[in-house]
Order: C-alpha cells, then sequence, then structure tokens
C-alpha cells in the first residue's frame, strides 16, 4: 500500500508523455490504455480501486469476484473548449479475472 501515490504519479506521468509525442506528430491526445493481468486473488481489482481513488471495482478477499473484463478511468485532463467543460480520462485500466498459465492448470 505505500508505493500506490508514487505508482499512480508514475503512471500518469508516462500517459502524459506518450500524448505529448502525439501532439508533437499532429495527433490529438486520447486517454492511454493499460491492462492489469495476473494471478487470482491477488488484489488487482483492489489495485485498480486505490489508483482510481474509490470503490469502482467490486473488490472481496476470495478468487473469482472479477468474471469479467471492466475499464476503470483514471485521472481527468481538459478537453475541447474551456467553457465546454470537457473533461476525458488520461488513463484507462482494464481489470481482468485472474488468469493461471496452461502448464500450472
Amino acid at each position: 500500500g505505500k508505493g500506490v501515490d508514487a505508482l499512480k504519479r508514475a503512471v500518469l506521468r508516462a500517459g502524459k508523455s506518450v500524448n505529448d509525442k502525439r501532439k508533437a506528430k499532429g495527433l490529438l491526445p486520447r486517454a492511454v490504455r493499460a491492462c492489469v493481468l495476473g494471478f487470482p486473488n491477488v488484489g488487482k481489482s483492489a489495485l485498480i480501486n486505490r489508483l482510481v481513488g474509490r470503490a469502482k471495482l467490486k473488490s472481496e478477499n476470495r478468487a473469482g469476484v472479477t468474471r469479467s473484463f471492466m475499464w476503470a478511468a483514471l485521472g481527468q485532463r481538459k478537453v475541447g473548449r474551456a467553457s465546454a467543460g470537457g473533461r476525458e480520462a488520461q488513463l484507462e485500466l482494464l481489470d481482468t479475472p485472474g488468469i493461471i498459465p496452461a502448464r500450472q492448470v
């Protein structure tokens, strides 16, 4: 739990770097997408909830809670005219069910 804030800052900084490169090429900025993969019951959903800052994804202390893929938005940036109040996620994280490698089944 101690490194979650540092991880959040690093991830948002990386996303900003990607969009700065897109702007330099004349492309519009967009949300950077990342996937969180791992074994069952290791805290993937809990980590995303900590990064997002709220209970966006269902998370319990037992395996099999996450049964489908779910997107969660992290960070917000302004898009369009300031007067329109448009906001878009800087980063989108995909939560996945636990994955067990074939040779361990």
